[in-house]
């Protein structure tokens, strides 16, 4: 990953001096404001940034920043505040900081109330892979009504990119800022362009050979978050000031570029390595399948790159060396092996973030993460993000743009991941006896990137949890019981694998929960991610804006064996839904030794985006599948159930755990 955005020295300090959260259904959104009728619990009083740049593309950035606490919760965030920095390329300092009280008295930080932290080397030696320094302070006697100050400079000893330079620097409008503003003070021919929006810009002057622009920021009101907010929002949605050199974004990946590709070319070790993957191996795809395997099972992450290194590879014999490296390194090594066995590539730049869209003004922060591409196959892959099978992405970089280094036709966007590749398929057997106890078989099948995370899961489950595995998850849908674990095929060779399954053997006391007579909802034994009975206790509020959505296959298969004295005495009714974006089919078949059921949820909706009215038609779809799912299975016993008659244990209502949102 790119290295730094000095912007975003400090991503959050007291409700928001970062652009986006990131909420639990994946929506992108400007950070949250307190309920309607709720005071903020901090107020920006002043938050002032300078950008000093020179022509050579190097900047100085210094920040003033006074934030008031007003609720007791803010004190533990405001206590203290750090500044980050490379020491390779940059040196930093805090030039004042103390704590204002509300009788206008100034408490300076002492000296004792500042640490640093710094990658060293060893006994002396430079650092290998990260020469960051941190910088904490620490403020003293903070109370409700006081104020933090502190200032602060960071200077570039090195431009990242020769020549040339960009920052995107956004504002909250859930935050209260009372005097925001952002100045930027460049060499009158640098050719710097400015992109702003909620801002007001003030005249611009001259100093010398120096062009002088600002622009301020007010909000005494902020706003107040609400449910159409959520969904993925444009960084022009928010206050925020673009300043960039670069023409466009094939700039950026020529400046990328210049630097990464020669370290691409192979070398005579790299091509051995190549060689010794491949082995006999003559289909192309399937040599590109074990390049990209054994770059990301191999290689382990290592970030927060030295120097120039936030946007320049390492030699791939470095990298090997270590067998470490970050996303720029994984996809250099990568398109040289790939390079090495004949197989075409291109390296990549996205948003490793929530950003979909990338603003018109082109800034390095929009792309700061390194993925590779197979023209052959026109396919992605990204061999940073471990435990993501070979063809696949993780869900976050789907209908993303992208920037092509090296290619004509750069500017282009991750097609929507197609919906079939999340598949999960279960088949429970089991008994029920007169005392409500069940017991029973469970396997599951997962297909596409579930199935390599489930693997690699179970591949680091010790043997003590093993033995625990199934009694947690019978306790986590409210089960006393007991089972066995078979973990499946978990052989290096599959390690990647989009296929796998588990199984499990289980003994429940309390299946039947209710008495000698009650009602419950059919739900797999244990919690699984796609079980079709979620649907049955989703979110059906429409959103407002585009949501991350994702579609999936699921199917489900009971067979229950009905002891003597057990009847179901009522079943759901069957149901078909078929529609384009949705098909459910669900069945409730009596048999001569107890019951069957299927059901069948396949969800059309490609992994990506999807706008407002594409949700609302499929709310239409899926809420008569929930009424449906909802449904419950009655019975009878001709004597009291082992959890009725437990002196410790009172009826209970099995619970269906809720789903994330969409």
């Amino acid at each position: 990953m790119f290295g730094f955005t000095p912007a975003f020295s400090r991503a959050a300090w007291a409700w928001g001096l970062a652009l986006a959260v990131t909420l639990p259904a994946g929506a992108q959104t400007p950070a949250a404001a307190p309920a309607a009728g709720a005071q903020a619990p901090s107020a920006l009083q002043r938050w002032h940034v300078r950008y000093d740049l020179g022509p050579d593309g190097r900047a100085t950035m210094t920040q003033e920043l006074h934030n008031q606490v007003l609720q007791a919760g803010a004190l533990e965030d405001l206590k203290t505040y750090s500044i980050g920095f490379s020491n390779g390329i940059q040196q930093g300092q805090v030039l004042e900081a103390y704590t204002l009280k509300q009788d206008g008295r100034r408490i300076d930080v002492p000296a004792n109330n500042f640490q640093t932290q710094t990658s060293d080397g060893h006994q002396g030696g430079k650092p290998f892979f990260s020469d960051r320094t941190r910088i904490t302070v620490v403020f003293p006697d903070l109370a409700v009504g006081d104020t933090v100050a502190v200032k602060y400079r960071i200077e570039d000893k090195e431009a990242i990119f020769p020549g040339a330079f960009s920052v995107a620097h956004s504002f909250s409008p859930f935050v209260v800022h009372a005097d925001s503003r952002i100045t930027v003070r460049a060499p009158k021919g640098l050719p710097l362009r400015f992109e702003a929006h909620g801002l007001d810009e003030q005249p611009s002057a001259a100093e010398g050979e120096l062009s002088v622009r600002e622009w301020r920021y007010r909000n005494l009101q902020p706003r107040t978050w609400n449910e159409a907010d959520e969904g993925v929002w444009r960084l022009e949605e928010t206050p925020v000031l673009l300043a960039s050199t670069f023409a466009d974004y094939a700039a950026i990946a020529r400046a990328y570029g210049e630097r990464a590709l020669p370290k691409a070319e192979p070398t005579e070790r790299v091509r051995t390595l190549a060689q010794s993957i491949v082995g006999t191996v003559q289909e192309p795809r399937e040599r590109a399948r074990l390049l990209y395997e054994w770059v990301s099972t191999h290689i382990t992450y290592g970030g927060n790159c030295i120097g120039v290194g936030a946007v320049v590879p390492r030699d791939t014999d470095t990298v090997l060396e270590n067998r470490m490296g970050d996303c720029k390194d994984h996809a250099t090594l990568l398109q040289a092996l790939l390079g090495a066995a004949g197989i075409r590539s291109e390296q990549v730049l996205v948003n490793a973030g929530d950003t979909y869209d990338l603003p018109g003004l082109p800034v390095v922060a929009s792309a700061n993460h390194v993925i590779n591409y197979l023209p052959d196959w026109q396919m992605y892959v990204d061999a940073t993000a471990k435990q993501i099978p070979f063809g696949h992405l993780p869900a976050n970089a789907y209908a993303k743009p992208v920037v092509h280094v090296g290619s004509q036709d750069p500017l282009r966007r991750i097609p929507a991941g197609p919906a079939a590749q999340a598949v999960q398929r279960v088949h429970t057997t089991m008994r029920v006896a007169a005392d409500g106890s069940a017991s029973g078989h469970l396997r599951v099948e997962f297909e596409g990137t579930q199935a390599a995370r489930m693997r690699a899961y179970m591949r680091e489950l010790q043997a003590d949890a093993q033995r625990d595995f199934v009694r947690r998850l019978l306790a986590r849908s409210g089960y006393k019981g007991k089972g066995e674990l078979d973990r499946g095929d978990l052989s290096d060779a599959l390690l990647l694998s989009d296929r796998y399954a588990v199984e499990l053997r289980f003994d429940i006391d309390n299946f039947l929960q209710s008495g000698t007579q009650g009602a419950f909802v059919l739900a797999p034994v244990v919690d699984l991610p796609l079980s079709v009975v979620r649907l049955a206790v989703g979110d059906f509020t429409a959103p407002q804006r585009r949501v991350r959505c994702y579609g999936y296959h699921s199917e489900e298969r009971y067979d229950i064996t009905l002891a003597p004295g057990v009847q179901f005495t009522r079943l759901p009714e069957a149901f078909d839904s078929r529609h384009a974006t949705l098909d459910y089919r669900g069945s409730y078949q009596r048999t001569a030794q107890g019951v069957q059921v299927l059901r069948s949820l396949h969800d059309h909706t490609p992994q990506g985006l999807c706008e407002p009215g594409y949700m609302r038609d499929w709310m239409a779809q899926a809420e008569p599948v929930a009424r449906s799912l909802q449904g419950q299975v009655f019975y009878r016993l001709q004597k009291p159930t082992a959890a009725a008659t437990s002196k410790n244990s009172g009826p209970k209502k099995k619970a269906v755990r809720k789903p994330k949102k969409r």
